[in-house]
């Protein structure tokens, strides 16, 4: 199957990434508005939390798809803020276990309602079936490229891809 890479407006991974940037701005706007200064990504760490208090921090970085980088770096900020808790982890001296405050838990629960009606704007106009179907389609992509061999180098030595002229 041949696939043309140009105009980049005709990819779909623009588009997928468009949402993305989009969709985190304006939950962001959204939090700023109600009063809360967190992000869309803050906000699922810490709904992650609710949904599996007491992992750690290397779990939690599997969980959300983050480095240990970012996940450090997104822990402090709540930590600071008082939104989590680290424990030693009893089982492994060297690891956290992370747990939401009760401030944590209070902030979470009152931003759900933000991102519900955030959710049901960006999703404005499509049925069940649409979006059933979007995730269905997204899935396939992820699974696709999580078999992609990333040891390998199909790149030709003038530099080109096997596509580079299409």
């Amino acid at each position: 199957m041949k696939i043309k890479i140009h105009p980049m407006d005709e990819l779909l991974s623009f588009w997928v990434y468009r949402m993305q940037t989009q969709s985190s701005t304006v939950l962001r706007r959204a939090f700023e508005a109600a009063g809360y200064i967190l992000t869309g990504e803050q906000w699922g760490v810490l709904t992650r939390l609710k949904e599996d208090e007491g992992i750690n921090q290397s779990q939690l970085g599997e969980k959300m798809l983050k480095d240990r980088h970012n996940v450090t770096r997104i822990l402090n900020l709540l930590e600071k803020r008082g939104y989590i808790k680290r424990r030693a982890d009893s089982a492994d001296m060297r690891a956290y276990r992370i747990f939401l405050t009760q401030e944590g838990r209070a902030v979470q629960e009152s931003l759900n309602s933000i991102v519900e009606n955030h959710l049901k704007n960006m999703y404005g106009g499509l049925s069940p079936e649409d979006l059933a179907a979007m995730r269905r389609i997204v899935e396939r992509v992820v699974t696709n490229l999580e078999k992609t061999p990333h040891d390998r180098d199909d790149t030709p030595q003038d530099g080109k891809g096997a596509d580079a002229d299409n």
